[in-house]
């Protein structure tokens, strides 16, 4: 497996067909690729909840430790 921030390799490879494939392969297609794009659009949003809601906790925290006058 890759590393977080290393790129991977992309390879390239020819049709294994000449012909274009049948309506019925290429609806199930693009049906697989719009369900994998709702579930990388959801694992996305999920993500930036956590990040904001995270944050959010910790600098109220840190501002009602302010009002106590209490130091972190």
């Amino acid at each position: 497996m890759a590393a977080k921030y290393e790129r991977a390799p992309i390879e390239l490879f020819a049709p294994a067909a000449p012909e274009a494939p049948g309506p019925t392969v290429t609806a199930r297609f693009e049906e697989a690729t719009l369900r994998l794009a709702r579930l990388i659009g959801r694992q996305i949003a999920r993500e930036e909840f956590e990040r904001r809601h995270c944050n959010g906790k910790e600098a109220k925290g840190a501002a009602e430790i302010k009002k106590r006058g209490k130091t972190p």
